[in-house]
């Protein structure tokens, strides 16, 4: 491993676990619930089908990493290679939907 500090003229070459860790992950990066009205219920307003449901993404993730995502993207841009470093990476969003679709 090589990292050059190119502002103070100084490279260090020793390699080190000393900020290795564990990046193993369980996500639930995609859950959704939904139920069906009964048709007895529906006939009696003139429908077909009418189902009720929530849906979300990137709910949970169990993990003992430290960082924000052990699913961390950083490619290596700039002077000092930094592929597979953590380095500011954002979270991955978390999102909610809700919603009925209806059947004629």
């Amino acid at each position: 491993m090589y990292l050059a500090n190119s502002f103070q003229g100084i490279a260090f070459t020793d390699a080190s676990s000393r900020y290795i860790e564990d990046g193993s992950f369980l996500r639930v990066r995609t859950l959704t619930l939904a139920y069906n009205l009964p048709s007895a219920l529906l006939s009696k307003v003139k429908l077909g089908s009418v189902r009720v449901y929530v849906s979300g993404q990137n709910l949970f993730t169990f993990t003992n990493y430290s960082g924000f995502d052990p699913e961390s993207q950083n490619t290596g841009g700039g002077l000092i290679p930094t592929l597979g470093v953590d380095y500011l990476t954002q979270p991955q969003p978390r999102t909610y939907m809700a919603g009925v679709t209806i059947g004629f």
